[in-house]
Parts: structure tokens; sequence; C-alpha cells
């Protein structure tokens, strides 16, 4: 997948730098259907593509290698973003006598019953103890699937039961917290196979009443050009302050870059595998080489 990709970058930036600017648009829409196929957006195939256009503007020929070096550029200049500090953020709470609470958003399948594990595995091993609202009331199972996974690093879990109140389960876990001395709540929510608005609705209620510290969006680093379709989905309905994208293990730097790119956030970490141990830094520089 990145190798073709980057073939197909390859070949663009090749043909436009033989096209010129005024063939821009059509040299795009030749390719187009190739790249949506290597899992680029429309969303971001037209940022790249305004950003050449400004680039040409003036100039009477460019070879490719300039145009890789202008699109690594621009896209850097998106998504070198600094994730947030989450040692920060709760001892900034904590100051202010209260627990901070991290939500995480995604759709179902997408793994964010895993990550947001993986979340608390990162904290726990920064010295912090987490306590985990298993808010997803809607899903059959998702109770049980998330109390698995934090089984595996000994973290407690607040239940509500299906179709319970999921902010009433978030409250209650924050409750618990404040007084056994848990240092922060990671609230799990409810996804769907798709956005629709009882869902924006109900996201948005739980934001509002729990009043969030850290909102993180999962995203699926297999989903092709659909990551945007999730990220826009989402950031309709509930502010977004950093983004996992999983499975990149399989691929999925393009899912990386793309989400960052088109929120304007920064990627927390990656999801390399099917452990809660899979994780990894986001590399911006290393991720642009793997596709341009």
């Amino acid at each position: 997948m990145p190798g073709e990709l980057k073939k197909i970058l390859s070949d663009l930036c090749s043909r436009i730098a033989s096209a010129g600017r005024k063939n821009l648009d059509k040299v795009f829409l030749e390719l187009e259907l190739e790249l949506l196929e290597a899992g680029l957006s429309v969303q971001f195939l037209d940022g790249i593509k305004e950003h050449i256009k400004r680039e040409l503007s003036g100039r009477d020929k460019v070879d490719d290698a300039f145009l890789r070096e202008k699109i690594k550029e621009h896209i850097l200049e998106r998504i070198e973003l600094k994730p947030p500090d989450l040692g920060i953020i709760i001892r900034r709470a904590k100051e202010e006598g209260r627990t901070p609470i991290f939500l995480f958003f995604g759709f179902n399948g997408v793994g964010k019953s895993l990550s947001l594990v993986k979340t608390a595995d990162i904290l726990i091993k920064k010295g912090f103890i987490p306590l985990i609202a298993a808010a997803d009331t809607f899903r059959s199972a998702a109770e049980e699937q998330l109390e698995g996974y934090a089984k595996e690093i000994h973290v407690q879990v607040i239940k509500g039961g299906r179709g319970a109140d999921p902010a009433a389960v978030i409250y209650n876990a924050v409750q618990r917290a404040h007084s056994k001395g848990f240092d922060v709540v990671l609230g799990d929510t409810s996804g769907r196979r798709a956005m629709d608005k009882n869902l924006g609705e109900e996201l948005r209620r739980i934001v509002r009443i729990t009043k969030p510290d850290l909102n993180v969006l999962v995203v699926d680093g297999l989903a092709g050009s659909d990551v945007v379709n999730q990220c826009i989905g989402f950031s309709q309905f509930v502010p977004i302050d950093a983004i996992i994208v999983s499975k990149v293990d399989a691929g999925g730097y393009a899912a990386a870059i793309q989400s960052s790119y088109v929120l304007g956030k920064p990627i927390l970490f990656l999801g390399t595998g099917t452990s809660i141990k899979d994780y990894a830094i986001f590399d911006p520089r290393k991720a642009i080489d793997e596709i341009i």
C-alpha cells in the first residue's frame, strides 16, 4: 500500500512538472481514481492541489523533485503538531481539585476500546492510576470487551449496564475516582457503523454534561479515504483535541497524515498491533517519507 501510493504520487509530480500549471486540474483528474483507490481523500487532494497552484504561480518550469519537496513541506506545516501532554492535563485538573476526564470517540470496529486501554497503559507507565468508565451502553458486549482488555493491565472499570445513561456512568466513575484516589477517568463512548444525527446528538450531550479535559478520536488506519469522513463526521458534533490511528501495523500512515491534516489536530499515538503494548509515537517526517 505505501509503495503503491508513493509510486502514484511520484507519477503525479512528474506529470505536473511536464504539463505545467495550466494543465494541473487535468492531471489531477486523470489520476484521481488511482489516488482515491490508494487511500487519499478528495479533501486532502484538494488541499495539495491548491498548494501546488500557489507554488507554480509565476514559474515557467519546475521539476518533479521540487514538487515533491514542496508537497512534503506543506503537509509537515499542517501535521507536525505536538501531542497533548497527558501528565500536564492531569496535574492541572488535580490542582483545581477535580478529576480529569478523557473521552474516546470512534466508529464500531476501529479499535476504540483497545486504544483507550492502551492510553491507560501509557498513563500507568507515567505513574498515574486511571479508572475506566464503560459508557458505551448501546453496543451489546461493549462492557465485557472493555473489561477484558482492562484486566490485562489491572485497571478497574465502572459499568452501568446495557441502556444506561452514558453521562451518568462517567459521572459515577468520576465520583469513585475522587473518593478512591484515582488520577483520571477514561470514558468509552458509543459508536455506530456510520455517523447519524442521533449518535451525534448523544455524543454532544455527553460532552456538554461531563465537560471532558481531552476528547480523543480513534480512526481506522485501514479505512482509506473514508478516514477523512470519520474525522469530519465526529468533529461536526464534538470538539476533537487529538487523534489515535489504529492498525498502522498493516499500513495506515496515509490515514494518520490525512486525519491530522484535515482536522488540524495532533496524533496522540499509533496503534501498531492487537496487543495492549502495541503502540508507537507518530513521527510525521517518517510517515511522509513512507508515501512521498
